[in-house]
């Protein structure tokens, strides 16, 4: 029994402390992008739902999780001209629960950001990246699109680019909301356990088992 109590804690530690999950959440997401990851115009920057809290959440005053990069990322890629629209994708993960559709929130919150109702497509039935995917490229490819950039989290970034693979459909990749360091120097504190870290390696875990499960399934 004290055996077991000890492993059950040594695999605790290594999962929560920096010192060992930092390197393989780097690993996981890749480079970070750079001013030459972009081309200079894009027909649609699209960005993937998940963001929103909504058991926290009030119509029309979404709170949002650390995803909350994507969105932004994706109103900053228009604004800039870098993209023509955006294109928001994505109702709700929870199918016992009839919460309002993320994508229609996302959007009053792009409108409110200073984006115009022309520049921005709605996908707000899909529950997946599966379905993300496939509701995505039909809409696309129903319209003059051909140049994407695909925005999600950057550890989501590996599955979510592969199901649009899978569709037909190559964007570029431009992956935010980064889990790893600029700078992973040994320091004492990275020897310190944390519920952040270990809730970022459970993230990690999750797109692990994610990518198997989607190949399995022949989605990839």
């Amino acid at each position: 029994m004290v055996s077991v109590l000890v492993g059950l804690l040594c695999c605790w530690y290594v999962l929560s402390a920096p010192v060992f999950v930092q390197s393989f959440i780097a690993w996981m997401e890749g480079p970070r992008p750079g001013p030459e990851t972009l081309r200079p115009h894009y027909d649609v920057a699209i960005v993937l739902a998940g963001m929103v809290a909504a058991g926290r959440s009030r119509l029309n005053e979404p709170e949002f999780t650390e995803q909350v990069d994507r969105i932004l990322a994706g109103i900053r890629l228009v604004k800039r001209g870098v993209a023509d629209k955006l294109m928001i994708v994505g109702g709700h993960g929870d199918p016992f629960k009839h919460y309002p559709s993320e994508a229609r929130q996302l959007r009053t919150f792009a409108l409110e950001f200073g984006l115009q109702e022309e520049q921005i497509l709605l996908e707000e039935f899909s529950r997946t990246t599966y379905e993300n995917a496939v509701q995505a490229s039909a809409i696309l490819r129903a319209g003059p699109y051909s140049d994407l950039v695909l925005v999600t989290t950057a550890l989501h970034m590996p599955r979510a680019a592969a199901v649009f693979r899978k569709q037909g459909l190559f964007p570029d990749r431009y992956p935010v909301d980064f889990q790893s360091g600029v700078d992973n120097e040994f320091s004492l504190l990275s020897l310190m356990p944390s519920a952040d870290t270990f809730n970022i390696m459970r993230y990690a875990l999750h797109e692990l088992l994610g990518l198997m499960m989607y190949r399995l399934q022949g989605y990839l």
